[in-house]
């Protein structure tokens, strides 16, 4: 299990009168997501120790909206400026800071929910790929609206609305420019859309399996394993969260319940419903007859709770952040971020 080593303290980063307190700190959860504002006027820093499990890792988007952050990982170092975003994963160590005019919102996305949207969702971390503009500002500006509206108010349906998130960070970060990567690279990289083109396109067939995929693209199955095996899941895992997935956002758009669990069940390619029910509560914390019913603040999974600080930090909750977060576009911050020995 990995765990939050340093957080910048009030006595380190005070101004030399003494009267600027540290920078406030906001946190929400909004389903299975976490968000987090750092406001500016002071430092920050951020140590993350690897987490050894899928299950308790997360992808962590950085998305500054004043001035800039730097961050390394896996022997990248760089600056992300307002207007872009960077991907870091809690699956290997990584360090972020800002200085004092950065402010920046912190998306945490379970490791588990990504990598079944994304099969190459490793490629990507720590800005390896030259960003699409258009969807760059689309997903920011989306984040931003989400932190605006529900950082101290809860969402109506904050399961999905998480789904609604995390879907567009995958078809955003899906958009990168990979021209930089090796031939071999991009052609391992295609082959895995095309390979997931098609389980997305036959989810509803019960004998979808890894020889039938494997057909599909003309290759071995031992082949086909290798291109899961990079992010640590196997097919079989792979068309199960894909399945799920599917199942929930059939649910969710269908408050009323036109359709029951059962015939969504078996829509999305599951032979037993009771099966399909303990693996969709297990991976979603929620039953599927519960996700259609409209939540009430703080009583079901996703309700706008606070997350408790971080070990280190001694920011207090500022009474009201409801200013506009301003377009992360028309408002860019290009001062330096200095490093301090």
């Amino acid at each position: 299990m990995a765990s939050l080593t340093s957080l910048a303290s009030r006595e380190e980063f005070l101004d030399g009168d003494g009267d600027e307190g540290p920078a406030p700190h906001q946190r929400t959860r909004i389903g299975r997501l976490d968000l987090e504002l750092v406001e500016p006027h002071q430092a920050f820093t951020r140590s993350w120790k690897r987490t050894s499990s899928i299950l308790d890792a997360s992808y962590v988007l950085v998305f500054p909206l004043t001035g800039c952050v730097a961050f390394s990982q896996d022997g990248r170092v760089a600056i992300a400026r307002a207007g872009e975003y960077v991907l870091l994963s809690e699956l290997a160590s990584y360090e972020l800071s800002s200085d004092k005019s950065a402010r920046f919102l912190v998306l945490r996305i379970p490791a588990a929910e990504l990598r079944g949207r994304l099969v190459s969702i490793e490629d990507h971390v720590s800005r390896r790929f030259k960003p699409n503009e258009q969807m760059t500002r689309l997903l920011a500006g989306m984040i931003g609206s989400v932190a605006e509206l529900f950082i101290e108010f809860p969402a109506p349906n904050p399961q999905a609305l998480a789904t609604e998130v995390i879907s567009f960070v995958a078809l955003t970060i899906g958009s990168e420019d990979r021209g930089a990567a090796t031939d071999v690279r991009n052609a391992r990289y295609h082959l895995r859309r095309r390979i997931v083109d098609f389980i997305e396109s036959h989810l509803g067939d019960q004998s979808l399996s890894p020889k039938k995929i494997a057909a599909s693209s003309r290759i071995s199955l031992s082949y086909l394993y290798s291109l899961f095996t990079d992010n640590e899941t196997t097919v079989s895992q792979f068309v199960q969260t894909k399945r799920l997935q599917r199942a929930y956002e059939i649910l969710v758009a269908d408050p009323r319940g036109h359709r029951t669990v059962s015939e969504v069940a078996y829509e999305v390619g599951f032979k037993n419903v009771s099966h399909f029910s303990r693996c969709f509560s297990r991976h979603f914390k929620v039953a599927p007859r519960d996700v259609r019913q409209a939540p009430e603040a703080g009583s079901q999974p996703g309700a706008n709770t606070r997350t408790a600080e971080p070990s280190g930090s001694s920011s207090p909750r500022t009474a009201s952040s409801r200013r506009a977060f301003g377009s992360p576009y028309w408002d860019v911050n290009k001062q330096e971020l200095r490093e301090t020995v």
